[in-house]
């Protein structure tokens, strides 16, 4: 039988040690002066899981006897920082994880994240009365290629430009986006907002050999500027016309020259915010060069807080991203997710999210109609074990189908996990 906790993998592990200790031991680093709070929240986590399909690749797809499934022990940290000056306010988190598989052990691999939000608004305020300005940061490293984002209390929003479904097969990632956003008061109800946003997404290693000749990576690199005046109704809601422009450098991660592609959006946006949720909707149209014509493109997101002992988020996107995998250039991406996190009662919670994506790659040369559709759905159940400790199971599927010109294939994933985490606020 084998064990979920595989005591090979982690009797000789120093990392999983200071872990099991860490979660038993609080600590909470504060620091006050006169005109700024700094706070370090520590946490720690250790969890087994079993998943069905490590390689997220049909079988077909690899050399044959290789094995599609294994149990994976992981043990990881974070740590997030909290301060808040006269001049700013800050979020940042980092963190990292160990995974080692039980049979594959030649899989195992360290996951790296890190998040954070720089709140500029008091800062520039003293020059110009009312104007904002916020920086964004989103890092990943990860062998494991996501395709949707996931999490409803997220604390730290999340970008999600790379994440549209598209759900690459094993290979080393990294994955940024640094962006800039502010407004400038031009009266009491107008202003002029604009923002930059500087994406990558870079492709290393690829674990379990292509499988096939036409399977193909892309080196992406974003430049996304936008700028529009937005008028406000009233105290709670306020319109925008928007004018985005993203400049796509890609170039195949095994060879070729790089290529590029122009996104051109114009649009118009409405936001109504409360004390308790949020609706927010976009709808214009999009111009993709070169020979991609025009489409239109919007999106919806309706949430609630994340305080709430009952949360919910609802998006629902139809626009041109970036397409990183299959097939280079741009694809039209219409995904719809919800997630739902409800509170039963003090100490236990139950969460749920589902998320469908349909992407259609532009063929400029081909009359074919090529498709790549991710259903994902989880679901976890969380108990408060302690004020600092939870437990955790969880369940995630995965439906995966590719209809390009060159490559068809399908297959399902299922990852079944037990978590013990810490966090000392």
């Amino acid at each position: 039988m084998k064990l979920v906790f595989c005591p090979r993998h982690v009797k000789n592990s120093w990392l999983f040690g200071v872990v099991v200790i860490a979660i038993f031991v609080s600590g909470l680093v504060q620091v006050t002066d006169g005109h700024a709070q700094t706070t370090l929240i520590p946490s720690a986590n250790v969890s087994g899981y079993y998943d069905t399909n490590i390689w997220n690749r049909p079988k077909g797809f690899l050399p044959t006897g290789t094995q599609l499934d294994d149990f994976v022990t992981t043990v990881g940290g974070a740590v997030e920082l909290l301060s808040e000056t006269r001049d700013f306010d800050a979020r940042i988190k980092v963190g990292g994880d160990f995974n080692a598989y039980v049979d594959n052990t030649g899989l195992n691999y360290f996951n790296a994240r890190a998040n954070g939000t720089i709140g500029l608004d008091r800062w520039v305020d003293q020059f110009v009365r009312g104007a904002k300005l916020r920086i964004t940061e989103n890092f990943r490293y990860t062998p494991q290629s996501p395709g949707f984002l996931t999490g409803v209390r997220e604390a730290i929003s999340q970008d999600n430009t790379f994440f549209t479904g598209i759900a690459a097969f094993r290979a080393n990632t990294f994955i940024n986006t640094t962006a800039v956003t502010g407004s400038y008061p031009i009266s009491r109800d107008l202003s002029l907002e604009g923002g930059y946003k500087f994406g990558l997404r870079k492709f290393g290693r690829i674990l379990g050999g292509e499988g096939n000749s036409t399977t193909a990576f892309f080196n992406t690199v974003t430049n996304t500027w936008s700028a529009g005046p937005r008028y406000r109704l009233s105290k709670n809601d306020s319109i925008a016309a928007v004018y985005r422009q993203s400049f796509i450098l890609q170039s195949r991660a095994d060879r070729g020259r790089s290529f590029g592609t122009n996104l051109i959006t114009f649009a118009g946006d409405y936001e109504k915010k409360f004390q308790e949720w949020e609706f927010k909707a976009e709808a214009g149209v999009t111009f993709v060069e070169p020979g991609g014509g025009a489409f239109p493109t919007g999106s919806l997101t309706v949430s609630t807080q994340a305080e709430r002992d009952t949360v919910l988020r609802v998006t629902l996107f139809r626009e041109a991203r970036p397409s990183v995998f299959l097939q280079g250039g741009a694809v039209l991406s219409n995904v719809a997710q919800a997630g739902i996190s409800h509170r039963i009662y003090e100490r236990l919670t139950l969460d749920g999210d589902a998320a469908f994506g349909y992407n259609e790659f532009f063929q400029p040369t081909s009359s074919g109609n090529s498709t790549f559709q991710n259903f994902t759905g989880s679901t976890r159940l969380a108990y408060k074990l302690t004020r600092d400790i939870n437990a955790e199971i969880s369940y995630v599927f995965h439906a995966v189908k590719s209809e390009t010109v060159s490559t068809q294939y399908q297959f399902s994933r299922h990852v079944f996990g037990l978590f013990l985490s810490a966090e000392w606020k």
